[in-house]
This record gives structure tokens, sequence and C-alpha cells, in this order.
């Protein structure tokens, strides 16, 4: 995490490469259908990547997580962009809302490539410029096997 000037741990798994600091835990869950990579802050952030196998649209994935936080928590303002991660151009929206009396910002971003389509989630608490500096530098540091190899990245 060149950045922030702290030690990184280095996930390399399933023709993919994350790099995250190495003071968060890593986690995944690995089904026939979707994988998913969990890294946590210890105390106030946890960045999420679901990779979808069956290659959903990144819109409608995301439109499921906007209705699932509006489920949840109700008011729910959203803040649509795109953005970039690692080498793809992400579909993202920013959510934020309050939860436990806590301003709460979720990022979600949707990228699609010859394998899967992935959704990363990242939740930050009260939004330490520094935490949100961290999860921006988890999402650019990922790299896919096809941006190796030179499959076709493609956004559907």
């Amino acid at each position: 995490m060149s950045k922030s000037n702290q030690q990184s741990e280095t996930y390399t798994q399933h023709g993919l490469q994350i790099t995250y600091p190495a003071n968060w835990t890593l986690e995944e869950s690995v089904s026939t259908e979707e994988i998913q990579i969990v890294i946590q802050r210890p105390t106030s952030a946890f960045w999420v990547m679901t990779l979808y196998f069956e290659r959903p649209g990144t819109e409608d994935l995301i439109e499921s997580a906007i209705e699932a936080y509006r489920g949840e928590y109700g008011q729910v303002d959203e803040q649509r962009s795109e953005k970039r991660v690692g080498e793809h151009v992400a579909t993202a929206v920013d959510l934020e809302f309050i939860c436990l009396d806590l301003p709460t910002t979720v990022t979600l971003q949707a990228f699609a490539t010859d394998r899967f389509t992935a959704l990363i989630l990242a939740r930050i608490r009260t939004r330490p410029e520094s935490t949100a500096s961290l999860v921006r530098e988890i999402c650019n540091s990922i790299q896919c096997e096809e941006d190796f190899f030179g499959f076709t990245a493609l956004n559907p």
C-alpha cells in the first residue's frame, strides 16, 4: 500500500491478485456459483468482493444491493459514477445513510470480465479519510487473470 506507507499483504487465488493492509484480516468463501473475499479493518471498515460466474449484469447487481440497503435503512442517499478497479472501469454508487446513529458510507462497484461479474462493497462507518483512501488502494490494486493474458473485458 504505497500511498499509506504501511505494510501490506497480497492475496493471489482464483486468478486474482489483491493487495491489502497487513493489519486487516482476509477471509474467503468459495462455492460453485461464486467466490467471496472479505477484507476487514479491525474496528471500522470492511471490503467485500464477490465474483459471480453466471455473469449477471453490473447494473442488476448494483440495483439489487441498493434495494437491500433501502429495505434495511430506509433513507439512503446515492451518488452514481464510474470508477477504476485495477484495469477495469466499474459502474459505481456511493450510498450514505445512518446506522446505529452513525453516518455510514457504502461504496458499490461492479465490473465484468470474460469469466465473472464482480461486485465490490466497501463499508466505512465514520468515513475517516485514511480508511477511505485504503479502500481505494485495495480497489486500485486488483489484477485479474484476464489483465495478464489479454482476455477482453466486458461491461454488460
